[in-house]
């Protein structure tokens, strides 16, 4: 099973790869918004929200002290179990994430916001890109 550098040095040259794919093919609905709302998604995917949440992995430990808020998501998953679906796996985690995230707006400013900050296409695109992030991961521990 490749270690946490190996899937974050896989994860980098694919998206490389994407990057130059599309530049050669000169897909014009793209644009540089659309690069960077996938690109923070796909780091966050690899980094950040990986399959490797729910074990002592190196992952885990780029939390830092905010890694409390990840510690409940690892015991409640078993390794390469459920965590390891390429779609199931990676929408529990943006869920799990996501309301941790709603609660703390709320506590810090005791209301949600009317409007959403983002517009949705980007909030899309960036999910697109932490799903794809984790399905690489999958991929690469079911091919090593």
């Amino acid at each position: 099973m490749p270690g946490y550098n190996v899937h974050r040095l896989f994860n980098y040259a694919v998206f490389i790869a994407i990057i130059i794919l599309l530049h050669i093919r000169d897909i014009s609905i793209i644009n540089l918004k659309h690069v960077l709302a996938f690109g923070a998604g796909y780091y966050t995917g690899t980094v950040l929200l990986t399959p490797d949440l729910d074990t002592d992995s190196t992952a885990i430990k780029k939390w830092g002290k905010l890694k409390i808020f990840v510690l409940p998501y690892k015991w409640m998953f078993v390794h390469r179990k459920s965590s390891h679906n390429i779609v199931y796996g990676a929408v529990v985690r943006i869920l799990y994430i996501g309301l941790i995230i709603l609660v703390m707006y709320y506590l810090l400013f005791k209301s949600l916001p009317a409007e959403t900050i983002f517009s949705s296409v980007y909030v899309f695109i960036f999910l697109i890109g932490i799903i794809i992030a984790n399905a690489l991961h999958i991929l690469l521990d079911t091919l090593l």
